[in-house]
Order: C-alpha cells, then sequence, then structure tokens
C-alpha cells in the first residue's frame, strides 16, 4: 500500500527508464508502451494528437493544452542524470 499523497498531481512512470519505475509498473499490472520513436517522435500510445510530433514540441503543446484548459499548476525543472551504455 502507497502512502497518500500530501498534494494532488500527477505521476510518470516510463517503465524503461528507471528500475524503481519498471517494478512499480510490473506491481500495478501496467501495460509497457513505447511512447517516444527511436527518432525522437512521438508514437500513438504517446497521444494520437501528438502523433508524429518532436518530444520537445509536444511537451510545449502538452503544457500549452493543459494551460488552455486551466489545469496547468506550474513547471518545476528537475536534474537529470543519463547513464551511458557501452
Amino acid at each position: 500500500v502507497m502512502p497518500p499523497i500530501p498534494h494532488p498531481g500527477a505521476l510518470k512512470v516510463t517503465p524503461g527508464h528507471s528500475p524503481p519505475d519498471l517494478a512499480l509498473a510490473r506491481a500495478h499490472g501496467l501495460p509497457l508502451l513505447s511512447v517516444i520513436g527511436d527518432d525522437g517522435t512521438m508514437n500513438p500510445p504517446g497521444g494520437g494528437w501528438l502523433q508524429g510530433q518532436h518530444r520537445f514540441i509536444a511537451r510545449q503543446l502538452l503544457l500549452a493544452a493543459l494551460a488552455e484548459r486551466g489545469l496547468l499548476r506550474g513547471v518545476q525543472d528537475h536534474p537529470m542524470a543519463l547513464p551511458i551504455c557501452r
């Protein structure tokens, strides 16, 4: 059982990006989807209306759509560490 969330919001689970996210997805029976293609564009599971858009453009379109509907509460930068496979 997960502890209560102190503030309502969204949780992004990306099973292919980290072992904790993969464990969470498996524990809850979430499907493993490929939402970003090898070329950096959005695949249909990532939102049909964003299909074919580059991921950076899709991010801006999504933020604009949320803001337009009054659903965007803010944006925060998060540090990102990218491991290197050799």
